[in-house]
């Protein structure tokens, strides 16, 4: 013990059993989140928000003058299912929007001054991304159809019109697994279009094709273009000008790029004034939006070890705005006003306006600071060694003063899902709970999260289940060495691909006292039969060909290894999970419980892929904890 921590004071709780008042409802009931800005000529700003306090619905809300009003229906929730995960769920138009109904997936439309009313009427299929085609008053949107069994690889997605009229429907463009992110432009001939479509068993950060063409007399899709080879491009964007630009990883990071159609060929011209960073983020959901496109230049996030950064490039040169801030996501603009979602990591998400002449900030709601400043616990930005190679995380230290301790703390290892995904430097009430009672918390950016490039991104390419789960063991290994945690007191948690990582390196190492899975993969045979379109070829990518590579299947599912696992296991099943069945759950619970490890299992009739329910999500962390404390 060095002199320094033989001087603090001597807590009569050992770390991770402190008390705090910073409870689970404080963690999580009216935090609330928001999304897919978009902002009309008027300085008015109009955005998806989801409210704890209504029951957990997700609606539309303005800004206008320093007044915030609900304009979906509050009983509502508005939310796109496509691909599963949804994402773009509305559009705005000039006095009116168009949104999709959490319920049945279809489309309504709602003036801002009267009642909604239901667009379209395919009870087999959903709708997402819509875009407003302003001169043939329609609108573009990815379909999804689902015919009757719900069978993975009977689902059809294309590219519709939808009358605003009468709702009448037509196809514009089939044939492509999938479809994404829709970009309208004018020119003298009548109209620009471009899209992003990918087939299996891509995924949009492995491989994606732009396609871009001209929009005929009768609106139909004419002279279409193509460009994609092992690259992800993502987020077409037209100027004024009608040039197309898109993102795109070639070169390693995304970056933005100018489309230049030649006689015999299509090139990318990188736009000036931007860093070996990240510009984009994978494609989970639909309608990203990381960069806009001035007269005079470009504004877009970007992120690079581990901290996001907003740019804009003007004049030639390229300046940092918004410091205070340290993660960025979904611009839109009004005039030389810049609105988005803003992240510190001292404070909930906000919603900002920055003025680009002045350099202004103003946070126009959200940004709520539930701890004092001094009792926050702030990320690290680690990398270290996994063999020859490198992984990275950031790590929070146990922070309450009431409770210092000289003791070294337990860790607990947060796995993000995906697995391409990754964990960003914000504040995170979740976190805060367990370094509240006196856990250090490491969010591991294991090889194949994205932020940090595409060559770093494609390391988990066939290695999923062996690179994720030697960076879960190397990060303890660095932190025991570095006498940042008690290596004797380690847990680890994940949801989703996070949950298949914590119980395959529960199986793999006993470095780890107790392990949670949220809704995580145990088997990974059954999850090639049992899951959506969306992902259904994902494990060709992660693990191998079904057919061919069989064996590798069964040697990493979870519930195979379930004998060489003796630490306690808790569990949290949704049991409407369409991406995870609960099915999954229940194998590894009852594996484990025949080789006697102790394992508890809560199941929640109403949740799906991620619990949106505020009472369940405070129920779930209060239960971990619980779990945990009882092998400290």
């Amino acid at each position: 013990m060095s002199e320094a921590q033989g001087m603090l004071p001597t807590s009569p709780h050992p770390p991770g059993l402190w008390p705090s008042s910073f409870t689970a409802e404080h963690a999580l009931p009216g935090i609330k989140e928001y999304g897919q800005l978009q902002a009309a000529c008027n300085q008015q700003l109009f955005w998806v928000e989801y409210q704890p306090e209504n029951d957990g619905h997700t609606v539309i809300c303005s800004w206008q003058g320093g007044v915030i009003k609900t304009v979906s229906p509050p009983h509502i929730s508005v939310r796109s299912r496509v691909h599963e995960y949804g994402g773009q769920s509305w559009c705005l138009l000039d006095q009116s929007l168009v949104f999709v109904h959490g319920d049945d997936q279809q489309l309504w439309l709602q003036p801002f001054d009267g009642e909604a009313s239901r667009l379209t009427h395919t009870s087999e299929c959903r709708y997402g991304a819509p875009v407003w085609d302003r001169p043939r008053n329609r609108l573009i949107a990815v379909q999804e159809e689902h015919p009757p069994g719900d069978i993975p690889a009977d689902v059809i997605n294309r590219l519709v019109s939808v009358s605003l009229e009468d709702g009448g429907i037509a196809v514009l463009h089939e044939g492509f697994d999938f479809y994404d992110q829709v970009a309208l432009g004018a020119d003298s001939e009548g109209g620009l279009i471009a899209w992003i479509s990918w087939e299996h068993p891509d995924q949009p950060w492995t491989e994606t094709q732009l396609l871009f063409g001209r929009l005929d007399d009768q609106g139909q899709i004419d002279h279409v273009q193509a460009l994609g080879h092992e690259q992800a491009l993502t987020q077409p964007q037209f100027d004024a000008q009608g040039r197309l630009h898109v993102v795109s990883d070639h070169n390693n990071w995304w970056q933005i790029y100018r489309v230049e159609q030649q006689p015999d060929r299509i090139d990318l011209a990188l736009l000036p004034g931007q860093d070996e960073a990240e510009y984009a983020a994978a494609s989970w959901q639909l309608g990203q939006s990381s960069y806009l496109l001035l007269d005079d230049g470009w504004v877009a996030l970007s992120h690079r070890d581990g901290m996001g950064a907003l740019q804009l490039h003007r004049d030639g040169r390229t300046e940092r705005i918004a410091t205070q801030y340290s993660n960025f996501r979904s611009l839109t603009m009004s005039g030389s006003t810049l609105y988005c979602v803003a992240s510190s990591t001292t404070a909930s998400p906000a919603l900002i306006a920055v003025d680009l002449e002045s350099g202004n900030v103003e946070s126009l709601t959200g940004g709520q600071r539930p701890l004092p400043i001094d009792e926050i616990a702030e990320p690290q930005h680690l990398r270290f060694n996994v063999g020859n190679e490198y992984a990275y995380a950031l790590f929070y230290p146990p922070t309450n003063s009431a409770e210092q301790s000289a003791q070294l703390p337990p860790l607990v290892v947060f796995l993000h899902g995906g697995p391409t995904s990754a964990a960003y430097p914000i504040f995170n009430p979740k976190i805060q709970y367990w370094t509240q009672r006196g856990f250090a918390v490491a969010d591991l950016n294991y090889r194949g999260s994205t932020g940090y490039g595409r060559d770093y991104r494609m390391k988990l390419r066939k290695q999923w289940g062996v690179a994720d789960v030697e960076d879960a063991i190397a990060l303890v290994e660095h932190l025991g060495e570095q006498e940042l945690i008690n290596p004797a007191q380690v847990f680890i948690r994940g949801g989703s691909a996070g949950g298949y990582t914590a119980l395959a390196a529960l199986a793999a190492s006993a470095c780890f006292t107790a392990g949670a899975s949220l809704y995580g993969v145990s088997d990974l045979n059954a999850l090639c039969v049992t899951t959506h379109k969306f992902e259904s070829r994902y494990l060709d990518w992660l693990i191998g060909d079904a057919q061919y590579d069989g064996h590798v299947y069964q040697e990493r599912s979870p519930v195979t290894n379930a004998d060489q696992i003796s630490s306690p296991v808790i569990f949290f099943q949704g049991l409407l999970d369409k991406v995870v069945p609960p099915e999954q759950t229940d194998l590894m619970v009852s594996a484990l419980r025949a080789n006697g490890v102790e394992v508890e299992v809560h199941r929640y009739a109403d949740e799906y892929h991620g619990f949106r329910d505020p009472a369940v999500q405070q129920e779930v962390l209060e239960l971990e904890l619980a779990f945990y404390q009882r092998w400290l």
